[in-house]
């Protein structure tokens, strides 16, 4: 397991909008082909996609880790814990969201 310590207090997202919305658009492909479950935790949410996806998580949490500092990331192969204090952990669960 690797494990990416938040380097920062303040919860904000430094991508542009464009970036934004093509990250968006990359987490919700991964969730429609691969997510097997998305579960809350402490701090948190962690989400786990099948086996065969586990290079396409970490591309999408390399661009997390850099643009969410505030994010704690535990990168287990095809699963991913991101967690944070106080109010990080309701953002982080409303940020991954499956779209229906």
């Amino acid at each position: 397991m690797e494990t990416y310590r938040a380097a920062s207090d303040t919860i904000a997202c430094t991508l542009t909008p464009t970036e934004l919305k093509a990250t968006a658009s990359a987490w919700q492909k991964l969730f429609r082909q691969s997510l097997i479950s998305r579960k809350e935790v402490a701090g948190g949410l962690r989400l786990e996609f099948h086996p065969g996806s586990a290079g396409a998580l970490r591309q999408l949490i390399e661009v997390e880790r850099e643009c969410c500092r505030w994010i704690t990331f535990e990168l287990d192969g095809p699963s991913v814990t991101m967690t944070s204090e106080g109010a990080g952990a309701s953002a982080i669960r409303q940020m991954w969201v499956v779209e229906e």
